[in-house]
């Protein structure tokens, strides 16, 4: 499970370009076209040295969580890798599938640390109250805050975290956002541009140190 878990850390940036790239050229943004480029990231032998790094950083990481909390980790690592996967998706492409939020709150109902009836409540509620929060910044500022993708990952993440904490992981990726905004304002190429980008890699850095530290998830241990 480690290996496929370090394979499946390799082929992530891989993943990203080709669904990005099949979107550039007019494929329509659907789990057909997603788990199509998945399926050709995976296949691929050859690994340039970006995705090496990232094979040796996720492949020690998991094996250094399975080595101290035994197989009861795997869970949180296969959530981690999910949360990856949407943060690169989301940097290459600008779209959080829901082929993948949606499967994966469904998962957080029936399979994490919550009961049925909490985790299913936590995901409407944080989808309805963000749904509602977007709306009034659209109508106030006739721009979007964030997209309809962010609303159904943090749903998503509520299943598995509970409300409280996926607030938490909110308010921090505000500011992992903010962060990267403003060093890309400051030296990036897009230093003139007022738009802050992806937000999904932001929900996935401040989501993934959370998950260790809910008291929810702490059964996983």
């Amino acid at each position: 499970m480690v290996l496929v878990l370090t394979h499946g850390g390799a082929c992530l940036p891989r993943w990203a370009d080709h669904y990005a790239q099949r979107l550039e050229l007019g494929a329509i943004p659907d789990a057909a076209t997603l788990w199509g480029a998945a399926g050709v990231a995976w296949r691929r032998r050859r690994l340039a040295w970006p995705d090496r790094v990232c094979a040796a950083l996720w492949g020690g990481g998991a094996g250094a969580a399975t080595a101290f909390w035994g197989a009861s980790a795997l869970e949180p690592l296969g959530l981690c890798l999910t949360l990856m996967s949407l943060g690169w998706i989301d940097a290459r492409s600008g779209l959080l599938p829901d082929a993948i939020t949606l499967p994966l709150m469904v998962a957080g109902w029936l399979c994490g640390p919550l009961p049925l009836e909490a985790a299913s409540s936590a995901s409407a509620l944080v989808w309805a109250g963000l749904a509602a929060a977007a709306g009034g910044y659209r109508w106030l500022r006739g721009q979007d805050g964030f997209g309809a993708g962010d609303v159904k990952c943090l749903a998503a993440l509520a299943a598995w975290l509970g409300v409280p904490a996926t607030m938490s992981v909110l308010w921090q990726a505000c500011v992992v956002g903010l962060v990267a905004w403003a060093w890309q304002r400051c030296f990036g190429r897009g230093g003139r541009s007022r738009s802050g980008g992806p937000f999904g890699p932001c929900i996935a850095a401040a989501a993934m140190p959370a998950i260790s530290g809910v008291p929810a998830l702490q059964s996983w241990f």
